[in-house]
């Protein structure tokens, strides 16, 4: 599978058949799509694709995202493609990172974006888990890796143990993170929309797990709150890798994105 090249970097592959389905990734798996595809990146769409009976665009962040890049712009280049793409706004879910850019880009360009589904994240990321991000991305630049830190961001318990040993090996044959990761999280580090919330026109639906370390459950309150007419979906439990896996969390999607 290969897909095309958008504008500004941007890179996309689209699966299934139905009504469109625009998904905004997170952190991983950064690649150009029109390179190659990586098979769990091409797994993940083919499942959207089947569960909710739709045409899914997946599309990448840019591989080569300029230091200093803001959300802003990215949002920017995220609507010049949409609107290059198809004929008005589409439904637009974005996960984690992609939930940021998602949600930057109802606000900035509401013509593009018909719903909108943000997968834990929030109008702001906690201050605690950028700040970790952050120095984390910088101390792997200099060959230095903590997977148990790293791990720790995203979930707990005995997934703990089997997430930091997978970025273990990953940091062992790999070493470093995928292109546009540091990029994007350098971007986040001040970003806080929190008194925009309301310049959202499209119906929202927020999903959130209330034991995630990146998006504190009272953030994901307080957007959902902020955003007229929003829903919210919260995981009992739930954390950053976790939440999204949940068994309520595809019905209460394709429910609310099939909704006239």
């Amino acid at each position: 599978m290969h897909g095309e090249r958008l504008n500004n970097g941007l890179t996309a592959i689209a699966v299934g058949d139905g009504a469109a389905l625009v998904t905004l990734p997170g952190l991983g798996n950064g690649a150009d799509l029109a390179v190659k595809v990586p098979r769990m990146v091409a797994l993940s769409a083919k499942t959207l694709a089947k569960g909710f009976r739709r045409r899914v665009h997946h599309i990448q962040r840019p591989t080569a995202m300029p230091r200093g890049t803001t959300i802003e712009e990215l949002a920017g280049w995220h609507a010049e493609a949409l609107r290059e793409r198809f004929d008005g706004p589409v439904d637009v879910m974005g996960t984690s990172a992609g939930g940021i850019t998602a949600l930057q880009l109802a606000m900035d360009h509401p013509d593009v974006v018909r719903r909108l589904v943000l997968c834990t994240a929030a109008s702001k990321p906690s201050e605690e888990g950028k700040r970790v991000l952050l120095r984390l991305m910088r101390d792997e630049r200099r060959g230095k890796n903590d997977p148990w830190t790293a791990s720790g961001l995203i979930t707990r318990g005995p997934l703990r143990l089997l997430t930091t040993a997978v970025y273990a090996v990953a940091s062992l044959t790999n070493g470093k993170r995928a292109p546009g990761e540091a990029e994007m999280v350098e971007a986040a580090q001040g970003w806080d929309v929190t008194e925009r919330l309301g310049d959202v026109r499209a119906p929202t639906l927020v999903i959130a797990g209330t034991r995630d370390a990146l998006v504190p459950v009272e953030y994901a309150r307080a957007t959902a709150e902020g955003i007229p007419n929003a829903r919210l979906l919260l995981i009992e439990g739930g954390d950053h890798l976790t939440t999204m896996f949940n068994g309520r969390v595809s019905p209460t999607i394709r429910g609310f994105l099939d909704y006239r």
